[in-house]
């Protein structure tokens, strides 16, 4: 793709690896570049950057700040800040856990700036599995654990086990990471984005389990376990982005070292955002140990004036400052080693101008995977034949069993069922009227008990032509109640469930299998009589299984060409 003239974004624009893409683009002369940071100070040092950089011949630089894996009116405020108030949490909950409707999607503060700036290349350099995953659910797990256990012997009130409850629900890594994926594919889908590139990691610097650089007792520590699970979830998530249609050009490179360095200097350290301030301590009193250690004792320790500790440092970007000693650890030989930010870069915009780097995970896992096989292909047909050479022979049908979901698929082969047992072929069913064949259907419905049972047993329920009388067995398929024991019944939820999952005896429904029947006869006869090529799937051989009605291929193109539920690799 050529890059001069085309509008990006960059997620973490201000971090190492971000500035350093950032800058090498400016030497492709795009149009605008608007680059992201957590914080103000951060989006402003990068903008200010950039547009002074020697290499800028007049690209608009625009800087925005905040947090994207949140809601716009939170984005502004840390996680502490967000906890402080019920309500903020209720919303952040929401948003997580609740169906993605258009009002968590335009509330996102990810959505918002791509739909204001609509970039037509994506460059994301934010760690999202640092982020997710350094919330630690583990040690909210275990004070959820300890309050348990001391309403357990009434020791505390269940106020305070609602507050943790509510921080384990916001903190839950996959939720998380699903609803940002939902959101950015809903956002550039919006944005008309063309394409996609990931800088994503391994979680260990290419190390493995035996990583001595764990942060914990526990080698290796299920936090960074947790990162890397997390890395590769957002890496097959967009593996499968990458097969969806008319989705952006998706790519992802995952360095597998350190990346090193922004800067070197001598000067006052930060850790986590701030200095580190020196503290002293001498043997006394209340310095001798005892039978427990308390994590917040009685203070034994001084502050040292005002100073903060100084040093010699290597700036790491994301990962912080490390020492002189440090560095060299890391990055000595058969350790984690390191890359440059450049590097990355410059694999970057070669990926991102269609040049073969070899280092996009996304092909990579591309040319890896088994595909669908010629000898299952040829197969295929045997199996379908034995399986309706059993239903002859033990006059039982077998239509769908809602075990492989979703509950809209049971709901459609049973449709196609029951209109293929009343009329036969395609042809009776046009000609049909819709009030009539809602009505035999209707009665089909009510003297056939086997099939009645059948349906209700699998939990699909059944709703009769007056779209009123309702038809269940014990558990139901469709709605989900996510916890909840009671929906409200109204028009909008009834076309709702009707349309995931509940056989749907209306006339309005009929119509809409006519309309789908016609169209698939229209859709096999775009092969004229003198093209009898290779070029047609769906064709004039296509209609030998659809005169007979043949459930399966039919529902197979209401997945494809309705809810456009193909493969495209």
């Amino acid at each position: 793709m050529d890059i001069r003239g085309k509008s990006i974004m960059i997620f973490g624009g201000w971090g190492l690896v971000g500035q350093a893409i950032a800058k090498q683009l400016l030497e492709e002369h795009p149009s605008e570049l608007i680059v992201t940071s957590l914080r103000k100070n951060e989006a402003e040092e990068i903008r200010l950057i950039l547009e002074n950089h020697p290499l800028n011949r007049g690209t608009k630089i625009i800087s925005v700040h905040g947090d994207l894996f949140v809601r716009e009116e939170l984005s502004f405020l840390s996680k502490a800040d967000i906890y402080a108030k019920p309500e903020q949490v209720e919303l952040l909950i929401h948003d997580i856990y609740d169906d993605l409707g258009p009002d968590i999607l335009s509330s996102s503060k990810l959505f918002q700036i791509m739909d204001l700036y609509k970039p037509q290349i994506l460059i994301d350099c934010i760690n999202t599995a640092t982020a997710f995953a350094y919330q630690n659910v583990y040690q909210i797990v275990a004070e959820l654990r300890a309050e348990i256990n001391a309403i357990r012997h009434g020791k505390t009130e269940n106020d305070q086990l609602i507050e943790t409850v509510e921080r384990i629900i916001s903190t839950l890594y996959i939720p998380q990471l699903i609803r940002h994926v939902q959101i950015l594919i809903e956002s550039m889908r919006q944005a008309e984005t063309q394409l996609y590139l990931k800088v994503g990691t391994s979680g260990t610097g290419g190390m493995g389990f035996n990583i001595p650089y764990t942060h914990s007792e526990e080698k290796p520590s299920k936090m960074l376990m947790s990162k890397s699970s997390l890395a590769g979830a957002h890496t097959m998530l967009l593996w499968l982005l990458g097969r969806t249609p008319n989705a952006p050009i998706i790519k992802e490179i995952k360095p597998t070292a350190a990346i090193a360095w922004k800067k070197i200097g001598y000067g006052k350290v930060v850790r986590r955002g701030s200095h580190i301030p020196m503290y002293d301590a001498v043997p006394g009193t209340h310095s001798v140990l005892g039978a427990k250690l308390n994590k917040f004792p009685e203070t034994t320790w001084s502050r040292v004036g005002e100073d903060f500790l100084e040093s010699v440092y290597i700036d790491a970007g994301e990962n912080g400052y490390f020492s002189a000693g440090e560095f060299s650890v890391l990055t000595g030989e058969g350790q984690m080693e390191f890359v440059t930010p450049e590097e990355i870069a410059d694999l970057t915009l070669l990926e991102i101008k269609g040049g073969n780097t070899g280092n996009d995970i996304i092909s990579s896992l591309d040319s890896s995977v088994l595909a669908p096989s010629y000898r299952a292909g040829l197969i295929r047909k045997d199996a379908l034949e034995k399986m309706e050479a059993l239903e002859q022979e033990t006059g039982k049908d077998s239509v769908a069993f809602e075990l492989l979901g979703p509950p809209r698929l049971t709901k459609l082969l049973y449709e196609v069922y029951m209109l293929k047992r009343l009329k036969g072929n395609i042809e009776a069913v046009l000609a049909a009227e819709p009030e009539q064949l809602a009505l035999q259907m209707e009665k089909e419905i009510l003297e056939n008990q086997e099939l009645r049972s059948t349906i209700l047993s699998v939990g699909t329920p059944i709703l009769l032509r007056d779209g009123k009388t309702f038809l269940r067995g014990p558990d139901i398929s469709e709605p989900n109640f996510e916890g909840r024991t009671v929906l409200d019944i109204n028009a909008n939820n009834i076309e709702k469930w009707c349309s995931g999952g509940w056989l749907d005896l209306r006339a309005t429904n009929i119509i809409k299998w006519q309309q789908r029947l016609a169209a698939l006869g229209a859709d096999m006869e775009k092969e004229t009589k003198k093209d009898y090529s290779s070029y047609y799937f769906r064709n004039r051989r296509f209609i030998g299984g659809t005169r007979k009605m043949d459930i399966g291929i039919i529902v197979n193109w209401v997945l494809e060409y309705e809810d456009k539920g193909y493969r495209i690799k």
